[in-house]
């Protein structure tokens, strides 16, 4: 693309094939030079640049270096469905990350970055797509001679007060987009939410790095940076199109693992699916004040998930339909270190009004194998109501229950295994396609027990005593310390309190169970992560022998990488300044 023959503006391209707009006066938006001197060398370095690139992953550091090389990132935008052809304008694209999404998802993009540092790494990040053309200037100073039908502004439309002057910067902003728009264009917004849940905790306003400076309607606080609520957000966003839709990316549009629409989010389905995304304080998490998951479960049974989302997509177009679609109900990922291992899923509604998951590797290979280890597609119908891992979780907050009351819904699932199971050599064992039939995969429901997610096969048959031990190792992992008082009482000893729990269900563990669970467990966590066994066969160990210590030894290692975010966080506030 010849970027001067859609530009009025005189523009001139340094040595970095940036253009940029003459007599342009830097301006201080950054996350300070070390940090983009250390993106510049990864760029320069990498061979694989794409918005999927394991090999960036490999470099993160900190806070800073995650949000720009994580692949999560583009998963914020990658489910939605759009015109490879369209005119795209990008404003505000920072280090581009998300301009590399777009460069591989359309033909031309145009990306504007006021700060030429982040403009000439934007530039780096894309130097092998030919599509791309990035602008170094104020967005709202470039005159351009074309209309463009979509324009992504992703993390920026807060700092609109901090670049535009007059009454309304907000306004203005979006005035600004919509002269620039084709009559059907349509503009895509990301931007947290003022009334996140997240920020009702421990979690500090993601900009400013303050508690509740947000919620209280950011009076307090100087800077030109704000967010918005769901409704005042669309009434702004009304005046101008005619067509609105809210996307609520999980925890955040930050680092989403999964989008939602908002049908699916108002209804009570969502409730299992959102309580499992534990929101983020990029400036260094501080205890929660109260735990998420179970006020997630009450705001979804009450239908306010959405008012409480922390983050929105706002699709808005000037006509009545839009140029951006979304084929699906939610879309997950999966992000484990091994790429080939990593998967999409979709929450599908057919014409009768019926709810399938559908779950594909993004290999687009139907399977992945490495041995004794297989990831295969998958599909399944939606499971109404609690799995087994939320309705022990919610048992577990009680306090004057005892094991066998607590974990009474799984004496189902130790049946169900008994029932999928054969005898061979004196010991029950299961076939390898039901290694993952564990606690947050299995329903019940008046047809009986339902098992879920099958995507996980292994290569030989597993006992179906080291199954047990696997499913409660994982209920018991994945609650941490909010698994209650009941459990945390029982022992300091991972193994004796899998042991009880066994017990409390009428079944009976050995030593030689928990080798094979030590066994199986290291072998599988190993393939999917490529990291070494004996790794993860030592922390197995730990837990086993003394859960406490190794829960405390987790904590302290999340205190000093919340010192490290929080450091980080500020560097880059007063980089900003």
């Amino acid at each position: 693309m010849n970027v001067r023959s859609i530009v009025r503006n005189e523009l001139v391209e340094d040595a970095s094939s940036v253009w940029v707009l003459k007599e342009h006066k830097e301006f201080g938006y950054s996350d300070g030079r070390e940090s983009e001197r250390y993106l510049e060398s990864v760029f320069r370095k990498a061979k694989d640049l794409s918005y999927t690139s394991s090999e960036l992953e490999t470099h993160i550091k900190d806070w800073a270096s995650e949000y720009h090389l994580t692949t999560k990132r583009a998963q914020l935008l990658s489910g939605f469905t759009y015109d490879r052809s369209a005119k795209v304008l990008e404003v505000g694209c920072g280090c581009g990350a998300i301009t590399r999404f777009l460069g591989e998802t359309f033909d031309e993009v145009v990306s504007i970055e006021g700060s030429l540092h982040r403009a000439r790494l934007a530039k780096l990040r894309t130097r092998d797509l030919p599509g791309v053309s990035i602008i170094c200037s104020p967005f709202q100073k470039i005159e351009f001679t074309q209309k463009f039908d979509i324009i992504f502004c992703i993390g920026v439309y807060e700092y609109s007060a901090s670049f535009v002057e007059g009454e309304n910067p907000y306004d203005a902003v979006l005035d600004y987009f919509s002269d620039l728009l084709t009559p059907n264009g349509t503009v895509i917004i990301a931007i947290e939410n003022q009334f996140g849940l997240k920020y009702f905790s421990s979690a500090r306003e993601d900009h400013l790095g303050v508690m509740f400076a947000g919620i209280e309607g950011y009076h307090a606080h100087a800077e030109k940076v704000r967010t918005f609520g769901q409704a005042e957000l669309e009434k702004k966003l009304r005046r101008l199109f005619q067509s609105i839709e809210f996307y609520y990316p999980y925890p955040d549009y930050k680092l989403p693992d999964c989008v939602i629409n908002s049908e699916f989010l108002l209804g009570e389905r969502a409730g299992e699916l959102v309580s499992q995304m534990k929101s983020r304080d990029y400036g260094g998490q501080l205890p929660p004040l109260w735990d998420e998951a179970l006020v997630s479960l009450e705001l979804s049974r009450n239908r306010m998930l959405p008012f409480f989302a922390n983050s929105f997509v706002a699709i808005a177009s000037r006509g009545s339909g839009s140029m951006v679609s979304f084929d699906q109900l939610a879309i997950m990922y999966s992000s484990p270190e091994r790429k080939e291992f990593r998967t999409r899923t979709r929450i599908l509604k057919d014409a009768d009004g019926e709810v399938s998951v559908v779950k594909r590797s993004i290999s687009g290979m139907g399977f992945v194998e490495k041995a004794p280890l297989k990831l295969v597609d998958s599909s399944s119908r939606w499971q109404d109501g609690y799995s087994l891992h939320t309705l022990v979780y919610l048992n577990c907050q009680r306090r004057d229950a005892d094991l066998a009351t607590i974990f009474a819904p799984c004496k189902g699932w130790v049946a169900l295994l008994r029932e999928l199971s054969i005898e061979r050599g004196g010991r029950r064992v299961l076939a390898g396609e039901y290694i993952d039939c564990i606690l947050s995969n299995v329903y019940p429901g008046q047809g009986g027990y339902q098992l879920v997610d099958r995507e996980w096969h292994w290569g030989e048959e597993i006992g179906m005593n080291a199954l047990v031990i696997r499913g409660l190792y994982r209920f018991l992992t994945n609650t941490g310390d909010h698994v209650g008082p009941v459990i945390q009482a029982t022992s300091r000893s991972g193994r004796t309190v899998i042991s009880r729990i066994a017990e409390a269900l009428g079944h009976e563990l050995s030593e030689a169970d928990y080798r094979e669970f030590i066994d199986l467990e290291s072998h599988f966590q190993s393939i999917v992560h490529g990291t070494a066994r004996a790794r993860h066969a030592r922390v197995l160990r730990w837990f086993l022998r003394d859960w406490a210590t190794l829960r405390r030894a987790r904590y302290l290692s999340a205190r000093v990488g919340r010192l490290r975010a929080s450091i980080s966080a500020r560097l880059s506030r007063m980089a900003r300044r």
